[in-house]
């Protein structure tokens, strides 16, 4: 099992948030899906990748889906960016790296490839690299091919500091009754205001 990582949610579309509580599980997206308009992206110098490989490559991509998650629980960009104003949540959660391909990402400049380069793992790796202006995110991936959905052991929840009384005694009441063993966390108790 992984270390603790987070997805930072919004409650705006509460059945999915349901979906995750009850069957945990997050969905797995398709690269271009994705908010950076980089994702994907790669260097080749002319002559150094033929054709048949940057299809391969292409093809191998769009097969991929992948899932974000973060290292740390109390970003405020993170919070700000992906839970509504901090309005929502971050589900704190393990992942079973024997029956998942888990990678934290890199941050360093857009991946360079080679024809000799290319192996099974490449586009995988493509998309394990992020520019540098993204590392506030502590991102890793979780990859999956043929499926929609990625197993999850959910271990607590924490309601971001803007979350009216109303949501959070919805979203507690609701935890309470699915699996009363994930810890509820009010992020004021952490989070520098």
């Amino acid at each position: 099992m992984t270390e603790i990582l987070y997805k930072y949610r919004s409650l705006q579309n509460f059945k999915n948030f349901v979906d995750i509580i009850l069957k945990n599980r997050l969905w797995a997206s398709k690269y271009k899906n994705l908010n950076d308009p980089m994702e994907g992206q790669y260097y080749y110098q002319d002559g150094e990748l033929n054709r048949d490989i940057r299809n391969r490559l292409l093809e191998e991509k769009g097969t991929l889906r992948l899932c974000s998650l973060s290292k740390v629980r109390d970003n405020q960009l993170m919070w700000s960016h992906y839970t509504n104003g901090q309005r929502g949540v971050a589900i704190g959660l393990r992942i079973d790296e024997n029956l998942f391909n888990v990678r934290p990402i890199q941050y360093d400049e857009i991946v360079s490839i080679r024809n000799q380069d290319f192996n099974d793992q490449t586009a995988t790796e493509i998309l394990s690299d992020k520019l540098e202006v993204w590392n506030y995110e502590e991102e890793v991936r979780v990859f999956v091919r043929d499926q929609n959905f990625i197993e999850i052991n959910i271990e607590e929840i924490i309601t971001g500091i803007a979350m009216s009384n109303a949501d959070f005694g919805l979203v507690k009441e609701l935890i309470e009754k699915v699996n009363p063993n994930i810890k509820i966390i009010k992020a004021e108790t952490f989070m520098n205001n």
